[in-house]
């Protein structure tokens, strides 16, 4: 196949299978995170206000593991590819929530709220990677 803007097919699909990995990687150590996270509020009797920073603070950070993660793969314009790691995240999130049987929006914005999170903190790890 010819390359296409100076990329090959071959090194696209294995871009984008870097974006995929890094986003899985985020959405997996989220429950990790959250585990952690419920044993805490479950001994620590926190606040529900405690609780919705904390989820905020556990989406943000492993948004950034992702962008960092997928803008050590990538040569240029890490920033990039670290926001497609927060959308997608968002995405996947959504898609949970539809295969739960839940609509994949309840509170349109809180949802884009929660991707302008997510993008911001994978963009600073995918600058920082």
């Amino acid at each position: 196949m010819q390359p296409m803007d100076g990329i090959s097919y071959k090194k696209w699909m294995e871009r984008a299978a870097g974006l995929f990995l890094s986003a899985l990687i985020a959405v997996l150590l989220t429950m990790l995170f959250l585990a952690v996270f419920a044993f805490a509020m479950l001994k620590g009797n926190l606040s529900a206000s405690v609780e919705k920073i904390g989820l905020i603070v556990m989406s943000v950070m492993a948004c950034f593991v992702g962008g960092f993660l997928c803008g050590k793969k990538n040569i240029k314009k890490r920033y990039l590819w670290g926001l497609g790691v927060g959308v997608l995240y968002c995405l996947f999130f959504g898609v949970i929530r539809v295969g739960m049987g839940q609509a994949f929006v309840t509170d349109t914005t809180a949802f884009f709220t929660m991707m302008l999170y997510c993008a911001a903190g994978g963009m600073l790890g995918g600058m920082l990677s």
